[in-house]
C-alpha cells in the first residue's frame, strides 16, 4: 500500500452560536463555512493559535484482499 501523509497547519476559530454556546473550529476557512451551514453562528472569531492537521489519503488501488488480515498475506 502506497499511502502518503499529508499535513497543514490551520488557525483555530472560535464560533459562537444564537444561543451564546462557543465551540473551536479547525480545518481553515472551508471547515468555518461548513460549520456556518451546520449550525445556527452569529460570530467567528480567530484565536491566534495554529494547530496542525494531518491525514493520510489512502492509494486509490489498493485492495485489501492483496495483503490478508493485518497485512500478513497468505500469497
Amino acid at each position: 500500500m502506497n499511502s502518503e501523509i499529508q499535513s497543514e497547519m490551520v488557525d483555530v476559530v472560535r464560533l459562537t452560536q444564537e444561543n451564546g454556546s462557543t465551540m473551536l473550529c479547525r480545518g481553515g476557512e472551508d471547515a468555518v463555512k461548513k460549520a456556518w451551514g451546520l449550525w445556527p453562528i452569529v460570530k467567528a472569531e480567530m484565536t491566534g493559535e495554529k494547530q496542525l492537521l494531518q491525514w493520510i489519503v489512502a492509494d486509490p488501488v489498493y485492495d485489501p484482499d492483496d495483503y490478508g488480515f493485518l497485512g500478513m498475506s497468505e500469497k
